[in-house]
């Protein structure tokens, strides 16, 4: 999963037919209507209210779609919702922005109500898939991908989200297959920029991930979710001022965003801040309550200080929130530590055994369980 396109690919597909003297975008999947030349503007007392009518929404949201501006685009799709409950296109755009604010629970409706008004078009599926994808059900993606591809086999999206439910699978010769159909049709399209970008950097092949968000930036440099995919490229590198650096990029241009300001607290501990790392952790909490990662993190960064008294806490809400296993595994394995050090050591024991159902080679919650065998063993007299 775990995240964003212009979607030219999705012009006339997303009404289904062209309409004449329109041109339908699919990223902002917006409508430009060509109108006449403006007449001569009346005199004052001719005026009525209806000159100062507010401007259509569609036109708006695309725009700040295209500028990453997701809380504008949002309340222009949903005033475009509100004048015309029948159409499809402002709840594939409200999907879509609902999606990169990681609102997974606000997007899923809207992209199912999509699909609901246009079961044929294409593009709403392919936007369910992306939507399913990051908010981790995987099957459902891939189902939603593949009805897009039988509606609409040219559809450059749609085979980019089939490749990045591939990746998340690991298959990732099935992911580069989809990914080399999806460039084929769009070589610019930045939702396959960012699938290929990801799937190198589940490859390890680090640098040149770097330059394939790079690419994807340069097609929406507004959007950052793409800045905060480079920066952990980069933070994997070890370069982690090249890393800050893209995740503050993110946050300006996403300020309630808390995966950036994580990111950033992440880049002080591997540097071993653990102050200016708590800071940032602290920070980001707030700004997305159910997001596990700031508090594990929190967790780590205060064991890693000493703190276990601290460490308690933020790693217990990480556990309760974490749906991926290997991370769930690693809060576990750390909050048995936590326990350990603090003398509960029932609790100990069962955060180590949970770590190792999910990852049974994990060899810190090993050592653990090693450690309170000896430390449960009765003492000689």
């Amino acid at each position: 999963m775990q995240a964003t396109r212009r979607h030219g690919t999705f012009a006339s597909r997303v009404l289904g037919t062209v309409l004449l003297g329109s041109v339908v975008a699919g990223a902002g999947l917006y409508l430009f209507v060509t109108r006449p030349a403006l007449p001569l503007m009346p005199a004052p007392d001719q005026l009525s209210a209806t000159a100062f009518e507010e401007p259509p929404p569609l036109p708006i949201a695309a725009e700040a779609y295209q500028q990453g501006d997701w809380r504008t685009a949002e309340e222009a799709y949903s005033r475009a919702i509100a004048a015309d409950p029948s159409s499809a296109i402002p709840e594939i755009g409200l999907a879509r922005v609902l999606t990169f604010q990681y609102r997974f629970r606000d997007a899923i409706p809207h992209a199912r109500r999509a699909v609901d008004l246009a079961p044929r078009n294409a593009a709403a599926h392919a936007v369910l898939s992306q939507t399913l994808n990051w908010s981790g059900d995987i099957d459902g993606a891939a189902a939603a991908a593949r009805r897009s591809i039988d509606m609409d086999p040219n559809l450059s999206e749609a085979h980019a989200f089939l490749a990045e439910v591939f990746v998340d699978r690991y298959q990732l010769a099935d992911a580069r297959r989809e990914l080399d159909r999806a460039l084929a049709l769009d070589a610019s399209g930045v939702e396959a920029l960012r699938v290929r970008a990801y799937l190198l950097e589940t490859e390890g092949r680090y640098a040149d991930a770097a330059l394939a968000y790079q690419e994807a930036i340069e097609s929406a440099p507004r959007f950052g979710h793409l800045h905060f995919a480079l920066g952990n490229v980069y933070r994997a590198m070890g370069r982690l001022d090249d890393a800050l650096d893209s995740f503050r990029t993110a946050s300006a241009l996403a300020p309630t965003d808390a995966r950036p300001v994580t990111g950033m607290g992440m880049v002080y501990v591997a540097q071993e801040d653990f102050g200016a790392a708590i800071g940032y952790f602290q920070q980001a909490i707030p700004l997305d309550p159910g997001y596990s990662t700031p508090y594990g993190q929190l967790g780590n960064a205060y064991y890693a200080s000493g703190d276990y008294v601290n460490a308690e806490e933020p790693l217990a809400k990480a556990v309760e929130l974490e749906r991926n296993p290997l991370r769930l595994s690693s809060y576990k394995h750390v909050l048995g530590w936590t326990y350990l050090r603090k003398g509960s050591l029932d609790n100990a024991e069962a955060q180590f055994r949970g770590a190792l159902d999910l990852t049974p080679n994990l060899e810190g919650a090993r050592q653990g369980l090693a450690t309170l065998a000896t430390m449960r063993q009765p003492t000689r007299s």
